[in-house]
């Protein structure tokens, strides 16, 4: 058995380099054979609670080498301390890959199952997919990671991304997985996985090409990558006159650097304001607009949507303040005046919030780091001053695919692109940001818009439909990206946008259907 339990820890230790890690950019098919030497070994060890250790161990090996800067973001992010950091990362270790828990709970209740005593390898790798799909996509995680999410380090092959999303093809790599499963037990794989897999590959030739409508209307952004680091954003943000004057005048000095176009929208990545703004005062005329935006978009004639903090209280520290503050998104029009405010949704653990529940608000008074802001409730759509739309999810918030939907689903009139605000410093020299940029790359594919992806010390870049990328400023780089958007007239509908998760849940009852009807009459009497 401690074969078997060192073999988990090894899986999990591969299993990271098949998405973009310290070392590299990943390659994607380590990430499903790994995986499948993942539930081949749970398999394989005798107890139900051997099973949940092997588990644990996968998930501890896949932190040490892929999230291995977890516990370094709580020092910076939450102001934990080293080996408090280092106890909270293991305590996160087991959420970063829920499915495999679920595999462990499919191997002790599978046999209790109706017929199941009857299942073929066929009709058990099939409902083994499904089981393990449904709790990647139902189990909520902040950073998510799928089986699925390796394929995009082949882009421009992933044509069914607007059709079932990034969950399609976490399905056809677990079925693949689990149609060769069998093979560990010296067994014969299940051919209708394989086929079916083998089908899946086939067909995506047959499927529209991702992109490549024609451009009817046009927008030219500018991004503004000021490289500002913790020490000196955390200063600025407490009032050092010092501090403020260098964050404020480095955006302010590169968004007034010369352009060869005409800019039409400037944009600044997440909290690159040190100040709050008030929404309230800012409509009713009671609080003026800051001196450097009217003289920003007086000398540029461009609007500018800046990532700051939305404020409901007069304290003058954050630390004074409890869920009175919101992570948001700021689009003032050319003319000074406040067209639209997003406040952020979903919030990061350990440094925007706590999750435990009631008692974080007594824990606010002796955690100051954590910033414990309140949770926007509306789904905000901005619309340029030359008539483009577009929504402004907010760092993490571009990795869930069903908020992400509901953003560019909801309401008129439709979304021309995403811009993605972000601030990555927390993370250092690491590759998060790397990470983090990968993920977010599906929503471009499933909704076919470009995510304009804005961040404050790298990466910062444009993602076509396609998911090839424009131009990146590196980690570290302070420059600004000048693009020209062009985008059709009237905006793509993907069927994934429309239907979500239930695209492939209708595919899962046809085929479920079909291996039924064959079951069953295979054992009719």
């Amino acid at each position: 058995m401690p074969f078997l339990l060192f073999g988990l820890f090894a899986s999990g230790v591969l299993y990271a380099f098949g998405y973009p890690h310290f070392a590299g950019e990943g390659f994607a098919p380590l990430a499903p054979v790994t995986l499948l030497a993942a539930v081949a070994l749970v398999e394989r060890l005798p107890t139900f609670r051997s099973r949940l250790l092997g588990v644990l161990l996968h998930q501890i090996g896949f932190q040490v080498t892929g999230f291995y800067w977890v516990p370094f973001t709580l020092q910076e992010f939450g102001a934990l301390p080293p080996g408090i950091s280092h106890l909270v990362a293991l305590g996160l270790a087991p959420m970063l890959n829920p499915a495999l828990w679920g595999w462990v709970a499919w191997l002790r209740w599978r046999p209790r199952l109706p017929g199941a005593a009857h299942w073929d390898a066929g009709m058990a790798a099939f409902f083994g997919a499904v089981w393990m799909t449904a709790l990647e996509n139902f189990i909520p995680q902040q950073f998510p990671v799928f089986a699925g999410h390796v394929w995009m380090q082949y882009p421009t092959l992933l044509r069914a991304a607007p059709w079932g999303g990034v969950a399609t093809y976490s399905f056809f790599t677990w079925w693949l997985i689990m149609g060769l499963l069998p093979l560990a037990r010296r067994q014969r794989p299940a051919r209708s996985a394989l086929a079916g897999a083998l089908v899946f590959a086939l067909v995506h030739p047959l499927l529209p090409p991702l992109g490549g409508q024609a451009a009817d209307k046009y927008l030219n952004v500018r991004v503004v990558q000021a490289n500002i680091g913790n020490l000196l954003k955390t200063e600025s943000e407490t009032g050092d006159p010092l501090a403020v004057s260098d964050v404020v005048g480095r955006y302010r000095d590169l968004s007034l650097r010369e352009s060869p176009q005409e800019l039409d929208l400037i944009v600044w990545p997440e909290t690159a304001y040190p100040f709050p703004f008030h929404t309230e005062r800012l409509v009713t005329g009671d609080e003026n607009l800051p001196e450097v935006f009217v003289n920003l978009m007086a000398r540029t004639n461009a609007e500018i949507l800046i990532g700051g903090y939305d404020s409901r209280a007069d304290a003058d520290t954050f630390m004074e303040r409890y869920e009175t503050d919101y992570n948001a998104a700021f689009l003032f029009g050319g003319e000074g005046q406040l067209s639209a405010v997003y406040r952020k949704h979903i919030l990061i653990p350990f440094g925007e919030t706590l999750p435990f529940g009631p008692l974080n608000r007594p824990l606010s008074r002796v955690l100051p780091a954590v910033s414990f802001f309140a949770r926007g409730t509306k789904l905000t759509r901005f619309t340029t001053r030359r008539g483009p739309t577009f929504v402004a999810p907010i760092c993490y918030e571009i990795l869930q695919s069903e908020f992400v939907r509901r953003m560019v689903s909801a309401g008129t009139p439709p979304v021309d692109f995403i811009v993605n605000l972000t601030n990555d410093s927390w993370y250092g020299a690491t590759a998060e940001p790397a990470q983090h940029l990968f993920l977010a790359k599906w929503r471009a594919l499933e909704f076919q818009r470009p995510i304009v992806r804005a961040t404050n010390t790298g990466i910062s870049t444009i993602i076509y439909p396609d998911g090839r990328e424009g131009r990146r400023l590196l980690t570290g780089e302070m420059d600004v990206m000048d693009v020209r958007l062009g985008f059709p007239a009237r905006p793509p509908s993907t069927f994934f946008e429309r239907y979500g998760l239930w695209g492939l849940m209708g595919l899962w009852v046809t085929l479920a259907a079909i291996f039924s009807l064959s079951w069953w009459r295979r054992n009719r009497p």
